[in-house]
């Protein structure tokens, strides 16, 4: 005589027979954004909203191109003459109500100033969206990294960093570009190896930064910010400039 192998069906109490199988219901379950399937072998089955719709929306919203983001949204600084040592001067790039904005590129300018006779200035950006450090939006660089520079006629600002010196500045115009150096050959009447360094955008899309687009909502805010170093302005007024290079999506998750 065979054996015969003994289930225990029984339902776990305060369990229906209709529970005990999946009984679709169309009901909110406790939990936010979550939505109740019914019961799945005794145990209540939820949908979590947010991870089925809500979050794919943001990959469907980035195929969306309403508008370019270009030189047209930039945030001008202009450091007066006597501005103190320590003082910080700012402006803002807002994006509109009602938008979502993807940018790639960036860049910080600070265009010749040849009457500059005294004043450092560093340079940098915060972004809203970030976390906020002491209570201000954090700044977008860290000043210690040191693949961050500025650079000027194509190599490093003296010091490193994001520091620019009345001298440089009086010299020629200076950027927060990166530097790629390019292997290559000239032919000529023989082959020769030669070394090429290209002066390039910053782009958030880059490993070293955010690997991806960086993604403002309606009220999100970039913030150019220029602080006065060493000595107070003299000579002539200093102006910075922060530009964007991206696109604005379709709105689909605030």
């Amino acid at each position: 005589m065979s054996r015969q192998r003994i289930v225990d069906k029984s339902y776990p109490e305060g369990v229906t027979p209709q529970q005990a199988g999946y009984t679709p219901i169309i009901s909110l379950g406790r939990g936010e954004g979550r939505f109740s399937l019914g019961y799945f072998r005794g145990v209540p089955a939820f949908v979590d909203l947010d991870k089925l719709v809500i979050q794919p929306l943001i990959l469907a919203e980035k195929q969306w191109t309403l508008d370019k983001v270009d030189t047209r949204s930039l945030a001008q600084v202009e450091v007066p003459i006597g501005a103190a040592v320590n003082s910080l001067h700012t402006d803002e790039i807002e994006v509109p109500a009602g938008e979502v904005w993807y940018l790639c590129e960036h860049e910080i300018a600070i265009p010749q100033v040849a009457g500059l006779t005294a004043g450092d200035i560093g340079v940098n950006f915060r972004v809203s969206s970030f976390p906020k450090v002491n209570g201000v939006d954090k700044g977008y660089y860290d000043p210690e990294d040191p693949q961050v520079y500025l650079v000027t006629k194509g190599a490093k600002v003296a010091g490193g960093g994001l520091v620019a010196t009345q001298a440089e500045i009086a010299a020629a115009a200076i950027y927060d570009h990166k530097l790629i150096t390019t292997h290559g050959w000239i032919y000529t009447t023989e082959v020769v190896a030669k070394d090429w360094v290209q002066e390039i955008k910053r782009d958030f899309r880059e490993g070293d930064e955010l690997n991806t687009e960086l993604r403002l909502v309606g009220g999100d805010k970039l913030t150019l910010v220029v602080t006065v170093l060493t000595a107070a302005i003299a000579g002539a007024a200093v102006d910075v400039y922060l530009r964007v290079w991206g696109r604005v999506g379709k709105l689909l998750v605030s």
